[in-house]
């Protein structure tokens, strides 16, 4: 089953380049500050996630000359995502199915 932090990683890149402040600013407002991105769970991913070949990063100057690592999702990266976005929807629909049974669509889960 896919990751969640990866999902959203993968996304908030999507909508183009950040730096790791930035995504996790990205995904908590996306949220509503529902979910919240841990330093100590976002950069492990990110180096995890650009080793495979689903980021690229590069350094840019910011704020006179204080320099951030940006990120960029790779092609790779895009068609990763949509792969597991897939998965995700089919996995969760599922896991609706078996925990709400067939109330599931009264409910406006399924």
């Amino acid at each position: 089953m896919p990751s969640l932090p990866t999902l959203l990683v993968l996304r908030a890149l999507e909508s183009g380049p950040m730096h790791g402040y930035k995504i996790a600013r990205w995904i908590e407002q996306k949220s509503t500050d529902t979910l919240i991105m841990k330093e100590g769970t976002l950069y492990p991913l990110l180096h995890q996630l650009e080793r495979k070949g689903y980021l690229k990063s590069d350094w840019q100057a910011v704020e006179s000359e204080r320099k951030v690592k940006v990120y960029t999702l790779t092609e790779k990266g895009s068609g990763h995502l949509e792969n597991e976005r897939q998965e995700w929807s089919l996995r969760t629909e599922v896991v609706q199915r078996v925990l709400f049974g067939k109330e599931a669509t009264s409910y406006g889960v399924v």
